[in-house]
């Protein structure tokens, strides 16, 4: 027997004089092995380009103000966002901060401060046991709550100690290395042996981290254990998580919010075993596998450059992001890839590295100050054959795209969500039918410390978050990651090279036992340009037993028209109990018009407006639901869903 249901849905200055004493540093004869070498530093002493210009005058002002406070090392006792945590951060910052404008135009007041800072720290880290604010059953650092925190904190302040290592004297180089350097690494590589070995963005923070400091240090077994990890057969390491991270579209199996975070170590390192080992050829590896990661990062953004909420994500990150920046930068310096020119030129700021000063002096009159997003399938999975996103976008080529992604890749470790054959609709940079993304306040101490909320597990996870159907109120995968993570969607037909129609059409056999899910999203794009594009979706549920269907759109903005009957629950009503579900308030229940073989839904966002037009039947149910029950300390953030209930399915076949 086949019950099959169908939706149907359209959519549519001068570099600031320093008063100290100057002191004279020849930047020709710098030792670095780095990210800035003498080169570099004399690109940015002598340019005249207006971005590397800036750039520098930016740095300046920066150093301005820091060096106008003491240096304060606290002793470590708050979680993310408490003052010894955010402190901790900061100086890290500083210090990279005030390392290069020390190369860049050097004083002994910024000299001074890098020492203090240094011989600080090299202080107090060898009295520190674990943070008291370490989680259980997560690895812990010493500084912070959390071990990547550790790695973030080398992997810049090894960069600061190799720009300025050769200013010091014997003694205060040998305190550096001997009471916070290599004991930062040994933490890092042996105490955390496991998260140094892990194919996780933690993994690559550290082995980053370690990696650069026995560059710096001279550590060969260093170098090699980060490299190919702590057993050097290339298990493990860098190379293997490479090999494993990214798809062979240079899709980061985390999803783009951590695809951002992670490239910067990705990138950084790579240019520092380019410079010290070029031997092993890593920007060769799995045919440019890091030029992809950075070209398809971009990819994974709106009009406003904010990366698709996908995952674990916090929304309010975008390409401008200094991770980004540097990504961009080492990309061209490597590969020479014109296409990343428009998006350093639109961010108008570099990094302050070889990279960076290469990348602006190629900037002309002629780039091009808008980054085109062309319609693509990014293929999940290192053989390119796990699902993926399927990205559509309208033909502008300017301003006012009309964007959906299909999303159907892997489950992206612990940082996924079961929202397989999930939709996302976006219109001049704006959310239409948006992600809900991560229930997380990052780094903000009274949020449980920044770290991820109990909401994230009890709904952001979950598939009524997201735009897909669900089955019996229940999850995709029984809510599990293991069982998800063994398990792949597929995709079954994909044509974007007609501008008027582009097609993706997508499956899934496991998140339902017994069931078969299908999707297929079309965009229809108007010859005449000044019309809006509209989008079909056609979701498909085969299966041998009945099953009550619930297809979610969350949507931004104000409710404007409902051509169907409703009513508001005089009191509070939950739509569920669990998965999710126990968190939606229903704000008010409707059913079709009778003799309607339709039913619309019109609401407002940023000035215009959006119908969503379902085919349904006598039995179909319509909600408009709202987050926020059974949510005590007000985690979840206020969003709105339009749901489509088909209780009882007509049992039929449909030709379409």
């Amino acid at each position: 027997m086949l019950h099959r249901i169908i939706f149907l849905a359209f959519l549519i200055t001068t570099t600031i004089a320093c008063k100290q004493k100057q002191t004279t540093v020849d930047s020709s004869s710098s030792s670095s092995k780095l990210l800035l070498s003498a080169s570099g530093i004399n690109l940015f002493k002598n340019s005249d380009n207006a971005i590397v210009i800036h750039a520098t005058e930016d740095l300046e002002s920066q150093v301005k103000e820091i060096l106008k406070e003491s240096v304060i090392i606290p002793q470590p006792v708050d979680a993310g966002g408490g003052y010894s945590h955010e402190k901790h951060k900061r100086n890290y910052s500083d210090l990279y901060r005030v390392a290069i404008s020390y190369n860049v135009n050097p004083t002994d007041q910024k000299l001074a401060y890098v020492k203090e800072m240094f011989t600080g720290y090299a202080s107090m880290y060898p009295t520190l046991g674990m943070h008291p604010k370490a989680k259980e059953n997560h690895p812990g650092g010493k500084l912070y709550w959390q071990g990547l925190n550790e790695a973030v904190t080398l992997f810049y302040m090894i960069q600061a100690y190799d720009m300025t290592r050769e200013f010091m004297t014997d003694e205060e180089r040998t305190k550096i290395e001997t009471d916070l350097l290599r004991p930062m690494a040994t933490f890092l590589s042996v105490d955390s042996y496991d998260v140094f070995n892990k194919i996780h963005n933690h993994g690559t923070w550290s082995v980053a981290a370690v990696g650069m400091t026995g560059m710096v240090l001279g550590d060969d077994d260093m170098i090699d254990r980060s490299i190919y990890g702590s057993n050097k057969d290339g298990e493990t390491g860098f190379i293997a998580q490479l090999d494993h991270l990214f798809s062979s579209d240079g899709f980061y199996s985390e999803g783009p919010y951590y695809h951002r975070y992670a490239i910067l170590p990705f990138i950084a390192f790579a240019e520092a075993i380019e410079n010290n080992r070029p031997d092993v050829k890593i920007f060769e590896h799995r045919d440019g596998i890091l030029r992809k990661a950075v070209t398809t990062l971009l990819q994974l953004t709106d009009e406003q450059g904010r990366f698709y909420p996908i995952n674990d994500a916090i929304k309010s990150k975008t390409w401008e992001s200094d991770e980004v920046v540097f990504a961009t930068n080492i990309a061209y310096k490597q590969y020479k890839d014109a296409s990343l020119l428009p998006v350093i030129k639109m961010m108008n700021k570099i990094s302050l590295t070889d990279a960076g000063a290469i990348a602006a002096n190629a900037i002309t009159d002629s780039t091009e100050d808008f980054y085109e997003r062309p319609s693509m399938f990014i293929a999940d999975g290192v053989e390119g054959n796990s699902g993926g996103l399927s990205l559509m976008r309208s033909p502008q080529k300017t301003a006012g795209q009309l964007q959906a992604v299909l999303k159907f890749s892997t489950q992206g470790m612990g940082h996924g969500h079961f929202d397989r054959l999930s939709l996302s609709v976006y219109d001049h940079g704006n959310e239409i039918i948006p992600d809900y993304g991560a229930a997380r306040f990052l780094n903000i101490e009274t949020k449980r410390g920044g770290r991820y909320l109990p909401e994230n597990k009890t709904y952001a996870q979950h598939t009524i978050a997201h735009g897909a159907v669900v089955l019996d109120e229940k999850s995709q995968y029984k809510g599990n990651v293991k069982y998800s993570e063994e398990h792949v969607s597929q995709l079954v037909k994909n044509e974007m090279s007609n501008d008027r129609l582009q097609v993706t059409v997508a499956t899934d056999t496991m998140a339902y036992k017994g069931t078969k899910l299908s999707r297929s999203i079309t965009m229809v794009n108007d010859t005449d340009i000044s019309n809006r594009p509209f989008i079909i979706d056609l979701y498909h549920v085969d299966a041998s037993t009945g099953h009550q269907m619930d297809l979610n759109y969350p949507f931004f903005g104000d409710i404007i028209d409902t051509q169907f009957d409703y009513t508001r629950p005089a009191s509070k009503t939950v739509l569920g109990k669990d998965n999710g579900y126990n968190h939606l308030e229903i704000l008010a229940k409707g059913s079709p018009l009778v003799n309607h073989t339709n039913s619309q839904f019109t609401f407002l966002q940023a000035q215009r407006f959006y119908s969503i037009t379902s085919v349904t039947n006598f039995d179909t149910e319509l909600y408009i639901t709202q987050t926020g029950a059974n949510d005590p300390e007000f985690n979840l953030n206020l969003q709105r869903q339009y749901l489509i209930r088909q209780a009882n399915p007509v049992l039929k076949t449909t030709h379409l």
